[in-house]
């Protein structure tokens, strides 16, 4: 079981969307794209699924070892779009039943295999609510349950804990781990922390194009040789420090909150010493300067400006 991309590449109005996009799924592994919005993470997920085709390259889909034809994708594929949209009138069973037969599941499989959704994907509670009646995350839930009524090998998941809160959000991915024992999953965000909780390996677009790939800890390897540093310094303006800070070539400022900064920069000592220099000269203090372990947005944000 596999997928496998092959330089994709795809335009709109001479606009290249996406390019040269490679890589490949296994059976059991969970990828993650990672992308902030308007980079081509939900073009990349359409032309998975075949509802639109690359300009170049290929999309090929392996279960047991043969290649499935390009007509006959969407049988094997499960899919949840961005703000899916569902029948509000609809109670929770019914919708997953009437799924199911939209995909022709006999009979005799369609009661058990949604009872064993619905118990998996912890709707039990709500399968004879109105579809009206459910919350953002158990619509998301239900998502789910949908693209898996047809039991597929393959799973496209289009920003699905996107606008959850923490907890349905710790739900969802329980739910994707689970699931994903015996398929590919592939799911898009544009969060950092989706991306630790659920995913191996992460592909980081912008632009249309691959910036890096790997697992967590391979990004990070990419970026060894430089340090995060939080800085909080006591001066009258904030922005004037900012400004000074911004100056120094060699740094870059990842985010800043009233006086606390956080530096990304490879010279550590240099700027220790430019620091002291720069509070010395405008009467500033250092209220704190310490080196912080690097989260997957401070890779992000590197990677982008490399």
């Amino acid at each position: 079981m596999k997928i496998r991309v092959n330089e994709i590449t795809k335009k709109f109005k001479n606009i290249e969307c996406l390019s040269d996009i490679s890589f490949t799924c296994e059976r059991g592994e969970r990828i993650g794209i990672l992308a902030p919005r308007g980079n081509g993470k939900t073009l990349l997920l359409n032309l998975l699924s075949g509802n639109i085709k690359p300009d170049s390259g290929s999309v090929d889909f392996f279960l047991d070892g043969k290649r499935i034809p390009p007509e006959s994708i969407k049988e094997f594929v499960g899919f949840l779009a961005a703000n899916s949209s569902f029948y509000p009138h609809m109670i929770v069973y019914d919708f997953l039943c009437f799924s199911a037969d939209l995909y022709k599941l006999p009979k005799y499989q369609r009661r058990s295999r949604v009872q064993n959704l619905i118990k998996k994907c912890r709707l039990s509670k709500y399968k004879h609510k109105y579809i009206s009646e459910l919350s953002k995350g158990q619509l998301q839930r239900l998502g789910i349950a949908q693209a898996l009524v047809h039991n597929p090998p393959f799973l496209l998941l289009d920003e699905p804990v996107t606008g959850l809160d923490p907890v349905q959000s710790e739900q969802l991915y329980e739910i994707i781990k689970d699931c994903s024992r015996e398929r590919c999953v592939l799911l898009t965000s544009s969060r950092m922390r989706d991306m630790e909780a659920v995913c191996d390996t992460m592909l980081v677009l912008s632009e249309g194009r691959i910036l890096a790939k790997g697992t967590v800890e391979e990004l990070q390897q990419e970026v060894a040789n430089s340090s995060i540093l939080k800085v909080k310094i006591a001066a009258q303006d904030r922005q004037s420090v900012y400004k000074k800070l911004q100056k120094l070539d060699y740094v870059q400022v990842l985010r800043s909150r009233d006086l606390s900064f956080d530096i990304h920069t490879t010279e550590e000592k240099r700027f220790a010493q430019d620091l002291f220099d720069l509070c010395a000269e405008n009467g500033w203090y250092i209220l704190r300067f310490v080196a912080a372990e690097k989260t997957l947005e401070d890779i992000f944000k590197q990677l982008r400006k490399n």
